[in-house]
């Protein structure tokens, strides 16, 4: 027992400071409880960010989320006769090498994502009963509350539940179609596939009819021009009685070429026999025969090329015709060759669509992924609740300051 006063009055105070409920950690006031009503408000934000849409997003999936089974197909458009890749090189449809045809290809998928493709699928693969096989499922049952009824809503739908893709690493193009059973996707992936197949084989025969349609012009035109160029020699032929003018100028040429070694000679015998006999009476008619050799030559010259009259012209003009008759002649065996090529090609497959993979039933759902969209729900909602979380009391802001 204490003997002063004073000394009871120290053990009271210690008694005092070490109550829990004045001293908090390290000498600081311990801050008070969280008040009931914020606890509330913070469990109705956690009931209605996190609890709340995961349990609506649980309670879908496992009740009205309907099972989407994929049939999918890969096939490659190729053209005949061309070189295969070497390795290493791309395959890819949009910078591929010759064998795979681009153009095609693009055609083939523009088709299978088109109205048309969804309108074959309608008549031939029973789509929209497929469609409707959706059971209680709202997001994607048709028609339902938020698919509508319209074609345009189905278009919609078809453009969600089929895909084609390429991949540029083999230069397959892949078809992926969604429905609500198995066999129902694998008929209408089964039907566009064989549209594709189709689409590919109507542009062929297109181009087909289109290369014998234009070399079949191209014929006519160079025949017709062969047979102008031909009537045009004849008119020619008839008109100046002669059948080839530059045969006829060779004969020409042969007679004025006699006619001067004739007249050479006439002039060497003038010359021996002036020499030996200058008073011969040869002499005279040497000279005669001389320049009667030098008329003739002159007029078979003036005949050959000395005015209007003359060979030269008609020559000319003989040679232009017979030039344009030959370059039409050989436009018109060129057009017959183009015509045998395009007839021959015509039997032959432009391009060609190989089926790679078939569509297969599938064995099990692929849609929807229950647990993955469950939990996606419930972490969103904790980062949203974290983020809108109510910042701490003033009692704790200061607690941790003084700690």
């Amino acid at each position: 027992m204490p003997e002063a006063p004073d000394a009871w009055a120290d053990i009271i105070q210690l008694v005092e400071l070490s109550r829990p409920s004045e001293v908090g950690t390290f000498g600081a006031p311990s801050a008070p409880f969280p008040p009931p009503r914020r606890s509330r408000r913070m469990a109705l934000r956690f009931l209605l960010l996190v609890v709340l849409p995961t349990t609506v997003a649980g309670a879908y999936f496992a009740a009205l989320a309907a099972d989407r089974y994929v049939a999918e197909a890969r096939f490659l458009i190729r053209t005949p006769n061309a070189p295969s890749a070497t390795p290493g090189q791309s395959l890819s449809i949009e910078s591929g090498p010759k064998g795979l045809g681009t153009d095609d290809s693009f055609a083939v998928r523009d088709f299978l994502l088109s109205r048309d493709a969804m309108r074959l699928a309608l008549d031939r693969a029973g789509l929209r009963p497929a469609w409707e096989r959706g059971g209680r499922d709202p997001l994607w049952k048709f028609p339902g509350p938020l698919t509508g009824r319209s074609d345009e809503d189905l278009f919609r739908l078809y453009q969600s539940l089929v895909s084609v893709n390429y991949e540029s690493s083999t230069g397959l193009t892949v078809l992926r179609v969604q429905a609500f059973d198995p066999e129902d996707a694998r008929r209408v992936a089964a039907t566009l596939l064989a549209g594709g197949e189709a689409l590919l084989n109507r542009l062929n025969d297109r181009a087909r009819s289109d290369a014998v349609r234009v070399a079949e012009a191209e014929v006519a035109r160079s025949q017709e021009r062969a047979r102008q160029a031909q009537n045009a020699v004849t008119a020619f032929r008839r008109r100046e009685a002669v059948i080839d003018p530059t045969q006829l100028s060779q004969t020409v040429l042969a007679t004025i070429g006699a006619l001067s070694l004739q007249r050479v000679e006439a002039a060497a015998q003038i010359d021996m026999t002036a020499q030996t006999s200058p008073n011969s009476p040869q002499i005279p008619p040497l000279r005669s025969r001389m320049r009667a050799l030098q008329h003739q030559i002159d007029h078979e010259r003036a005949t050959l090329a000395g005015g209007e009259n003359s060979f030269a012209p008609r020559i000319a003009e003989y040679e232009r015709l017979t030039l344009e008759r030959d370059f039409a002649e050989k436009s018109f065996v060129s057009a017959l060759s183009l015509l045998q090529t395009a007839r021959l090609d015509a039997e032959r497959q432009l391009a060609y669509l190989v089926r790679v993979v078939e569509p297969r039933a599938a064995d099990d759902a692929a849609y929807p992924r229950r647990v993955l969209w469950t939990g996606l729900v419930m972490l969103s909602g904790l980062a949203v609740f974290w983020m809108f979380r109510p910042p701490p009391p003033a009692s704790c802001r200061q607690m941790f300051r003084g700690a």
